[in-house]
C-alpha cells in the first residue's frame, strides 16, 4: 500500500511537492505566476547590482591588460579567458569549481528573520569570501561575464529541511533541465534539491516569490 501511494505521489509532483522519501523539492523556471516585482523594487539587491556594474570596468581592464589586475582578479581573468573557449556545460562546471574555492563564512540567518538582506559584488566576494548567498551571486556574475543570459539564471533561496535556516544556490536553465549549483561542488542536474521549500529567487531582471498563496 505504501509503495502504491509513493508511486501515485511521484506522478503528481509539483514545484513544492516532495519528490521522494528524502523530501527533495523541484525547482522550475516555468512558474510565471510567481513573478513578484522587478529587481529595482528590492533596494539592497539593486544596490549590489549597481555596485557590481560600476566595478565591471576594473574587470574589463584586467582582461585586456594583465598588469592592471589585482592578485584576486588574476584568477578571475584566467577563468574568463579559459571559459570563453568552452561549451556551456564546461563553463558551468568551471565557474562552480572556481567560486567554490573561495573562503566560506557561515552567516546564514534564522528563517524567522529576513534572509539575504546583504549581498556582495563579485570583486567584494573575491576579496573576502562570503556565505552561500554570496557564492551563488558570484557564480551568477561570473557566468554573466561569460555571456550567459540573465533570464536563464536565478539566485534561489530555500528553507532547509533539517534546520530553521535559509540556503542559497544558483539555478541555471540548461536545455530541458534545471541545474542547481551548490557550494560543495555538487550540481543537481534534474532541478531537485534536498530542501524543504523554495522561498524566493532573484536575478537582475526580477524577483520571484515562491511562497505566494494568492
Amino acid at each position: 500500500m505504501r509503495l502504491k501511494l509513493g508511486i501515485a505521489l511521484a506522478t503528481v509532483v509539483t514545484l513544492f511537492a516532495s519528490a521522494d522519501a528524502c523530501g527533495q523539492t523541484l525547482y522550475s523556471f516555468d512558474t510565471p505566476e510567481d513573478f513578484f516585482a522587478p529587481a529595482t523594487n528590492w533596494s539592497a539587491w539593486q544596490d549590489t547590482l549597481d555596485r557590481h556594474q560600476s566595478e565591471r570596468e576594473i574587470i574589463h581592464h584586467c582582461l585586456i591588460d594583465k598588469a592592471t589586475c589585482t592578485r584576486r582578479l588574476k584568477g578571475l581573468r584566467h577563468v574568463l579567458l579559459k571559459g570563453a573557449a568552452l561549451s556551456f556545460e564546461q563553463q558551468i562546471r568551471l565557474v562552480n569549481r572556481y567560486v567554490n574555492r573561495h573562503r566560506y563564512k557561515d552567516d546564514r540567518v534564522s528563517s524567522r528573520s529576513e534572509a539575504g538582506n546583504q549581498w556582495e559584488t563579485l570583486t567584494e566576494f573575491l576579496n573576502r569570501g562570503g556565505d552561500c548567498e554570496d557564492f551563488a551571486v558570484a557564480k551568477y556574475f561570473v557566468l554573466r561575464e561569460l555571456g550567459v543570459n540573465a533570464e536563464d539564471m536565478r539566485i534561489v533561496i530555500g528553507r532547509e529541511s533539517q534546520r530553521a535556516t535559509h540556503h542559497a544556490m544558483l539555478a541555471i536553465r540548461f536545455d530541458e533541465e534545471v541545474w542547481l549549483l551548490e557550494n560543495d561542488n555538487t550540481i543537481q542536474r534534474n532541478g531537485y534539491q534536498d530542501i524543504k521549500r523554495f522561498v524566493y529567487a532573484i536575478n537582475e531582471q526580477g524577483i520571484w516569490d515562491h511562497e505566494r498563496t494568492d
